[in-house]
């Protein structure tokens, strides 16, 4: 279950097409440079300015003098039609803000077993083999690159960025820029190509630190599938927040995202959401010799 909320921190990365494709199409069955944005704050920067500063500020995450340790909990939660709960299952894990894997405490509230914790692992080095493409050999910095920061140049490939003003996230100032679906640029999927270009998504940078400290996405309309008749997704809605925790330590604090989707005559409506707390300072993971 946790794949599936480590996959939507990729949501303005390449994974995001994956994501809610492979979320969505599962059930149901490079790109040319965009034109300049100059909307300008008073004596602000440029919207392009604002993303090349957070392209820099995403390698930088996770190299902080500092590192913690905390916990996270993914919970999912499938529902009836009705949107009451049908099944609920959670995982906790005890994870790192340096290059450490995650490891997995606990299923549904007990303790994991030993064989869960080793099944656990195996698929998380996958994932981070297929979306972060680490390897024991690679550049520890690359190792640690989120999913929520990475590939952030690619916010041109698929969206028009409009810098809307500044908010508030979490106490702090932050860039608020609505990214526009670029119909011009094209995926292989013609469906993934429905469900992006009905998205409206919003990103909040860090005014200080340029990290990405927020994120929502929501579908505007359903999609269909041959009229209707094989199907169609209703309804995405993901909210995502990062916390601050030091000079160049941001980690994922909360993941909302909610689903509901019909193949032919059944509804799948599910809930999902990883939290993360309890921060404390630890000792630096010693590299392999």
């Amino acid at each position: 279950m946790y794949s599936i909320l480590f996959k939507i921190f990729a949501i303005f990365g390449k994974a995001i097409i994956l994501v809610i494709a492979s979320h969505s199409i599962h059930a149901l069955d490079q790109s040319n440079s965009l034109p300049p944005v100059n909307i300008k704050l008073p004596s602000e920067l440029t919207v392009e300015e604002i993303i090349e500063l957070a392209r820099e500020a995403s390698k930088r995450n996770g190299q902080g003098d500092a590192v913690f340790k905390f916990y996270r909990k993914a919970s999912f939660d499938e529902l009836d039609n009705n949107g009451n709960i049908v099944e609920k299952n959670s995982k906790t894990y005890r994870a790192y803000t340096d290059d450490r894997d995650q490891q997995l405490r606990k299923i549904n509230g007990r303790a994991a077993t030993r064989e869960e914790r080793y099944r656990e692992y195996r698929k998380h080095q996958e994932r981070q083999r297929r979306y972060l493409n680490k390897q024991k050999k690679s550049d520890p910095k690359k190792r640690n690159e989120s999913l929520f920061t990475r590939n952030i140049d690619l916010f041109e490939d698929k969206f028009i960025p409009v810098l809307e003003g500044v908010d508030k996230v979490n106490n702090r100032d932050a860039f608020v820029i609505g990214l526009k679906p670029n119909k011009k640029n094209r995926y292989k999927s013609r469906t993934v190509n429905r469900i992006m270009d009905q998205l409206k998504t919003k990103v909040w940078i860090d005014k200080e630190e340029f990290q990405i400290s927020k994120i929502s996405a929501s579908l505007i309309k359903p999609v269909n599938f041959l009229g209707g008749i094989a199907g169609s997704i209703k309804t995405i809605n993901i909210d995502a927040t990062q916390k601050r925790l030091d000079k160049d330590n941001w980690v994922d604090e909360k993941v909302n995202a909610q689903f509901n989707a019909r193949i032919a005559w059944k509804t799948y409506q599910f809930r999902m959401e990883s939290l993360s707390t309890k921060f404390e300072l630890t000792q630096r993971n010693q590299p392999e010799s």
